[in-house]
């Protein structure tokens, strides 16, 4: 068996530094909760289609194959785009990764968001990264500082589009819940561009790691993967706008329907973040999106149609990537473990 690993690489004891059990009966209230939360919000959905089941089916069939098709690409782009931005991130903080590598780690990993709570996407990228020659701790720093850049970019997306956005939510079925969601992004904006500040960042996270008994970063973090990884994000996101944009331009068409469809993921993810009851945010995700497409001049019930729509869709493009980038990194190290051939004797 290995040495376990820190941050910096030295042996350390985990037994030794790992957190005393929780007791026994919080674990299980911690339990109850998210399980009462996850139904809580699958009855949402559910209730919601059904009572506007007429218009949300007259939307689905007004959606067209081959937006369908397109539609599907650009998530994946999307997918792409955050994976990328993950690279340049752990490439910062360990050592540079090719693509055919870190596409198994990240795209394989994500699909743990399904599950209620963050942190299995995290715990199952930390496996795939130790198999990769990653340290678990540079995998999950890495990944948490992109989730991180990835909601600042969003915030920052979703801002020439806030007074839409508390339009929305005055016309929605939920305007308390509605209002709050915005109230959230205005709030957290400055906070988020604050920690995106290098010294800053490399601070924050000097200070999570040692609260969690962990050496801290060999070196600072720097503006390079910061900018990179924010670029990428922000890639991602435009991708995400013209996959939505792809199924309301009927509704939305030209210009100002692509800069509502990027306004309204870039709320809808940013935002559905937080939310570590709900598999992969479902249900807030949802529910920001449609309040952001009826600020947009959008029906509810036709915002929420195409929200459904653009779930299933982004669930597809999550185990396609997955399922491709697992593949390929399958066959590789198949190829890899092959024996050579051994040479003809030629006696």
């Amino acid at each position: 068996m290995g040495e376990p690993e820190t941050i910096t690489g030295e042996p350390v004891d985990d037994v030794a530094a790992a957190p005393p059990p929780a007791r026994p009966w919080r674990a299980w209230a911690i339990k109850a909760i998210r399980v009462l939360a996850a139904l809580g919000i699958v009855y949402f959905i559910v209730a919601t289609t059904v009572d506007q089941w007429s218009d949300v089916q007259s939307t689905f069939r007004q959606l067209s194959w081959p937006s369908l098709i397109a539609s599907l690409a650009a998530a994946v782009a999307s997918l792409w785009a955050t994976m990328m931005a993950w690279r340049a991130m752990v490439g910062n903080l360990d050592h540079p990764l090719r693509i055919r590598d870190a596409a198994p780690i990240m795209l394989v990993g994500s699909l743990g968001k399904y599950l209620p709570g963050t942190v299995w996407a995290y715990v199952v990228q930390m496996e795939l990264g130790r198999r990769a020659g990653v340290s678990r701790a540079k995998v999950f720093i890495g990944s948490v500082l992109v989730s991180g850049i990835g909601v600042t970019c969003g915030l920052i997306l979703t801002a020439p589009g806030f007074g839409v956005a508390f339009d929305g939510a005055s016309h929605s079925e939920h305007r308390t819940f509605a209002a709050i969601a915005v109230w959230s992004a205005v709030i957290l904006l400055p906070f988020a561009l604050i920690c995106c500040f290098p010294p800053v960042l490399t601070w924050v996270v000097n200070r999570a790691v040692r609260l969690l008994r962990r050496s801290p970063l060999d070196q600072p973090i720097g503006w390079r993967p910061v900018l990179e990884s924010a670029l990428w994000c922000s890639i991602g996101y435009v991708a995400a706008g013209v996959h939505v944009w792809l199924l309301m331009r009927s509704d939305l068409p030209g210009f100002h329907g692509l800069v509502g469809g990027v306004f309204a993921m870039a709320l809808a993810m940013s935002i559905s973040t937080f939310v570590i009851v709900a598999p992969s945010g479902l249900g807030a995700r949802e529910f920001l999106m449609a309040i952001a497409l009826t600020g947009l001049g959008l029906s509810w019930p036709t915002a929420w149609a195409l929200t459904l729509v653009s779930r299933l869709l982004f669930t597809i493009a999550d185990v396609a990537a997955a399922g491709v980038s697992a593949a390929v990194g399958l066959r590789r190290i198949r190829h890899s473990a092959a024996p050579a051939p051994v040479p003809a004797d030629t006696n």
